[in-house]
């Protein structure tokens, strides 16, 4: 069942131009029009958008049909003018909507709630939960215009150029938002991120900048995928840059807590805070002040901040961006929106190419790995081995077993489809990981710790709390090379056990308590 959105609305802003007119619509009937509309371009399980279109009297009872549809709804739309501030029954489903999310709390609760601004209400005219929604303005107005003298983007029954562009915005946010509270299947897989997570910290934080309307899907798959990898992306997916001055401190904010910035860039720059750049524009541009904060000259390593510019060559969706050329040049592209730095990443092939750069930018770059959350006792621990070392993998998982830690093996015989479906499903249930290296063949030690690395592709939840690498009899120079120079941020521990015939109990010691002998790249001798 697709998601649904309550519209709570006043009856006198959906008026149609002139009054008596029966084929015109009004601004409400002809925003959801649009809307649904854009729904449709989007794909996926559009969201119900509900709301009442029956006269109610000011002596009328709250309706139960109104408190069930509010009670049904996941997020709340409210078209925002002095006529709503005016109609009790509209403060009613505000409230309503509040009680059925309260427990969510607060922030949570904002998130559920999209204000679209048909003219200026001051913020300290609003009602309490309505104060510090940004909104989406459907008007202009100089700071020193009177009330009333707006210029509304809906006038005389007529959608102005401005309209259009806030409407796409507005769909893509709801859209958005349809797939983070649980949509049913078919809409962003990024929504579901947020039920996946199970409160695991994200690693590493990722700067993806908010896009214009024609960049909007492709923002949100880049969202999918780095969330589902345990990445935390900034600024929040929910959250729009901010209409007013304070967009650049919301912009500033969130690049401080980043290691690099990603920019999309179509044909459009979306709109433009007060007295302040297009969003497009404006967050390339403290991306570019971050970088030369932050030693620019790491940058051009990898190490430093950078920014990753993604300027496709063909914009797909020409219904929602019409390119004027059939193949852009990405470097012209970036040109047309900031200046280029000499550290700037810049790509142009089609979005699934782009994913798998960033993907393998972001394992190239990562830093060393910390010190591990080393296997605690009753751990359950996956002895990964090649089949000719299966006698020593059994000796090190009695010694695990001796250290009371559970010590679970890979399996070998059976169907391959069958084999690899059980194999997974131990990895997904370990804590940890152990590759045990004494026969097998060099190419095979190095194959397995990527896999271990993405453990999001095993279905798990978290990361593993250790990865470690033993290393058994007989030594040589390649066990030498991978032991004293591991990949890093794939091996949490080395174990060096090529001097001994059989692993003993107490020379795991390393991996399974914290010890201050650790040296460098975490190798134990």
């Amino acid at each position: 069942m697709p998601l649904q959105i309550f519209v709570s609305y006043a009856r006198k802003d959906d008026l149609p131009f002139p009054p008596e007119s029966h084929e015109a619509n009004g601004f409400v009937t002809t925003l959801l029009k649009h809307l649904k509309y854009h729904f449709q371009l989007l794909g996926g399980a559009a969201p119900n958008l509900w709301r009442d279109t029956r006269a109610i009297k000011p002596s009328d009872q709250f309706d139960p049909v109104i408190q069930k549809a509010v009670a049904d709804s996941d997020l709340l739309l409210v078209v925002l003018s002095r006529n709503w501030l005016d109609r009790e029954f509209c403060r009613r489903e505000l409230e309503l909507f509040a009680s059925r999310w309260n427990h969510e709390g607060q922030e949570s609760l904002k998130n559920r709630i999209v204000v679209v601004m048909k003219h200026h209400v001051a913020n300290g005219d609003r009602t309490a939960l309505l104060q510090g929604q940004e909104g989406y303005r459907f008007y202009s107005r100089d700071d020193d215009a009177a009330l009333g003298k707006e210029l509304e983007f809906f006038r005389r029954g007529t959608p102005q150029d401005e309209y259009h562009d806030r409407v796409e915005e507005l769909a893509f946010d709801l859209w958005a938002r349809t797939g983070m509270h649980g949509a049913s299947a078919g809409v962003p897989a990024a929504a579901k991120v947020r039920q996946d997570a199970s409160g695991q910290k994200p690693r590493r934080t990722i700067y993806l900048a908010k896009s214009a309307a024609d960049m909007r899907a492709a923002y949100l798959r880049l969202v999918d995928e780095l969330e589902r990898r345990g990445y935390r992306v900034v600024p929040e997916p929910a959250a729009e840059i901010p209409y007013d001055d304070t967009a650049v401190e919301f912009v500033d904010q969130a690049l401080e807590a980043a290691e690099l910035s990603i920019h999309l860039l179509g044909e459009k720059v979306g709109y433009a805070p007060e007295d302040g750049q297009p969003i497009v524009k404006l967050q390339l541009a403290r991306a570019a002040e971050r970088v030369a904060a932050v030693a620019p000259e790491l940058a051009e390593t990898g190490q430093g901040f950078r920014r990753i510019v993604w300027a496709p060559r063909i914009v797909v969706d020409r219904e929602i961006a019409p390119s004027h050329e059939d193949d852009r040049d990405p470097l012209a592209v970036l040109e047309r929106f900031d200046r280029q730095l000499p550290s700037d990443k810049i790509e142009g092939a089609e979005i699934s190419k782009f994913v798998d750069f960033i993907v393998q930018h972001l394992t190239r770059s990562a830093k060393p790995a910390g010190v591990p959350d080393l296997v605690e006792a009753d751990a359950q621990v996956y002895v990964d081995h090649g089949v000719e070392d299966t006698e020593y993998a059994l000796e090190f998982g009695k010694a695990l077993q001796e250290r009371q830690i559970q010590a679970v093996f890979p399996n070998f015989e059976g169907n391959p489809a069958e084999v690899s479906a059980a194999n997974r499903a131990l990895l997904r249930e370990s804590d940890a990981v152990v590759v045990c290296w004494a026969n097998a063949a060099e190419v095979w030690a190095r194959s397995r710790f990527p896999e271990f690395q993405a453990w999001h592709e095993l279905g798990r939840e978290k990361e593993f709390d250790c990865r470690g690498l033993v290393a058994g009899p007989p030594p040589g120079t390649r066990k030498r090379i991978l032991l004293e120079l591991p990949p890093r941020n794939e091996i949490d521990v080395v174990l060096d056990l090529t001097g001994s015939e059989k692993p003993l109990p107490d020379a795991l010691d390393p991996l399974i308590k914290r010890t201050s002998r650790r040296g460098p790249n975490n190798v134990q001798p």
